[in-house]
């Protein structure tokens, strides 16, 4: 069985590959520009910056959705608004 640490990551049109003889990896798109290198501690640190970003966003959106709920239920004069 191959060893998976040498194994190429794909992830739609993003990569991730190991760098022979060293300990970094290669990222690279499908059709973008040049690939750049990392160690593997580097691309764990993107991903959790990544994930954060995500998280922010989320927190934001479901903030959004909350006052648009809100707002809708007290300009109609029928709804039941659900945060008052």
């Amino acid at each position: 069985m191959p060893d998976p640490r040498t194994t190429r990551i794909d992830i739609g049109p993003f990569h991730l590959e190991p760098v022979p003889d060293s300990a970094r990896w290669r990222a690279g798109a499908r059709d973008e520009g040049a690939p750049v290198e990392g160690g593997w501690s580097d691309w764990v640190a993107l991903a959790h910056r990544v994930l954060r970003a995500d998280e922010l966003w989320r927190g934001l959106e479901a903030r959004g959705d909350a006052w648009d709920e809100g707002f809708a239920a007290a300009t109609d004069t029928t709804a039941v608004n659900p945060y008052r």
